[in-house]
């Protein structure tokens, strides 16, 4: 993509990394456009189960969804945003901003009410079209969705818009010191509290920015700021995750021209120190383009793109002991995918003593509304409950890098045990609110996983 007086612009990853005919690997082409996506054949996600309203999840098993209604077309780049219910609802929703595909980029918003897994197209105002651009939900403004940053056909972005639901229009306020330079980077952002922290991003083609510095937006006082940092850096790159778990950072893989990264990187924002980690276990590929969230103890990565293809592996990282692991699912996996996103939901269950097995849970969503949403999902979840659904839900095209273009949407369980205390959400990022709806491709992917107590249960009040 090329601007009127020849300058090449960062473009969306799988169009800056592409693919040769045959087999022969691809080659960074900065600014190069691809042909269009053929659609993904109808019969591909007959392999995988469909998961419908109340349906009980199993373990360790990816599902697909079918929700009606009007859905997104398929794109790449867009965000995936949970918020909690408001008024008389019972169930929040997803929403879904901006992207775009090889001819377009879009302005347009979506969501999904999980009470009914129906699309929506929310009719919005202002948004400027945008893909690749951070989003996040701060604990101050609970029930808006704050964006910043991203690019269009014109070239690279780093103003910032809020979108109101309620009015459903989007606002531009007014920041109070210099933003960061225009990039593009999606996935290369976390936010806690009211915070917003971004690293790298791409500037032209497959290049990244050449900035290694932190920058922290604060959406209370409007400001943005460059903390004095002590360590060694990440080196510059886009299409890096970056995951926020409690007060630390964590920065996985990415791309730089022709090289991708599998280096794990952690700051603590108490400390303002990078280190360099060296997890021990099955450390996932050198990526780039893939999706993180964090709950609890651990982060989880999905998809992405090496230099000989699209992933389709789900990875999960121990925080404390500081290893990695390649889960495995008892179903087929969904399409290799990159250029997708995460964001994470809570998803309350009801369950007596006898209903130990996930196949007799009943779902109850009286606990998702409350003091507990209004104030950013700050509880103490052990006093609320002890069995927990972790939905991750996917609602974007992703791309392959054999050129496929997926509208799926996907399912996946696992079974955890961590203490509920542990669980209880400190901030509300558009790509990690708890527990978790993951956005893997267009059609709606989600993962269910149960999470048990080893003590009592309780049922909700």
């Amino acid at each position: 993509m090329t601007r009127g007086d020849g300058e090449r612009l960062a473009v969306p990853l799988f169009r800056a990394w592409g693919r040769g005919e045959g087999t022969t690997p691809a080659h960074v082409r900065g600014g190069a456009t691809v042909r269009d996506l053929p659609k993904l054949p109808q019969d591909t996600m007959k392999l995988l189960p469909v998961l419908g309203p109340g349906d009980k999840p199993r373990k360790a098993t990816w599902y697909t969804l079918t929700p009606p209604g009007d859905s997104p077309c398929a794109r790449v780049g867009h965000s995936c945003s949970y918020l909690p219910p408001v008024g008389d609802a019972k169930r929040g929703k997803v929403f879904i901003v901006g992207g775009a595909d090889p001819s377009r980029s879009f302005s347009d918003v979506h969501t999904m009410d999980l009470g009914t897994h129906r699309w929506d197209l929310a009719t919005s105002e202002g948004l400027l079209p945008r893909y690749e651009h951070a989003s996040f939900v701060p604990s101050c403004a609970p029930h808006t969705i704050w964006v910043f940053g991203g690019a269009d056909q014109s070239g690279n972005r780093n103003c910032l818009q809020v979108l109101n639901p309620e009015t459903r229009t989007w606002t531009m306020p007014e920041v109070t010191s210099p933003p960061p330079c225009p990039r593009t980077f999606h996935t290369s952002s976390a936010a806690i509290g009211n915070q917003l922290y971004v690293f790298g991003g791409g500037e032209r083609g497959a290049q990244p920015v050449q900035d290694v510095k932190l920058h922290v937006f604060d959406a209370n006082t409007l400001a943005w700021s460059q903390p004095e940092t002590l360590g060694k850096p990440p080196s510059p790159r886009h299409g890096h995750v970056m995951v926020a778990a409690e007060t630390k950072l964590f920065i996985h893989g990415g791309l730089a021209g022709d090289k991708f990264y599998d280096d794990l990187h952690c700051i603590d924002i108490n400390e303002m120190k990078w280190q360099q980690l060296s997890p021990t276990g099955a450390s996932p590929a050198a990526c780039a383009a893939h999706s993180a969230v964090a709950v609890g103890k651990h982060l989880y990565i999905f998809g992405g793109m090496t230099p000989t293809g699209a992933l389709d592996t789900m990875h999960r990282y121990h925080i404390e002991k500081q290893h990695w692991t390649l889960l495995k699912f008892d179903t087929s996996l969904p399409p290799g995918r990159l250029d997708h996103s995460m964001c994470v939901i809570p998803w309350p269950v009801m369950c007596t003593s006898e209903e130990e097995d996930s196949n007799s849970l009943t779902l109850n969503c009286d606990a998702e509304k409350g003091d507990s949403a209004s104030k950013g999902v700050t509880q103490e979840l052990d006093e609320v409950f002890h069995d927990t659904l972790v939905k991750v839900f996917s609602t974007q095209m992703s791309v392959s890098i054999s050129s496929h273009n997926f509208e799926d949407t996907i399912i996946n369980g696992e079974e955890r045990h961590i203490k509920s205390s542990t669980t209880e959400v400190k901030h509300q990022d558009v790509l990690f609110p708890f527990p978790f709806i993951q956005a893997i491709s267009n059609s709606s992917c989600c993962t269910i996983k149960r999470m048990k107590k080893k003590k009592k249960k309780k049922k909700f009040s």
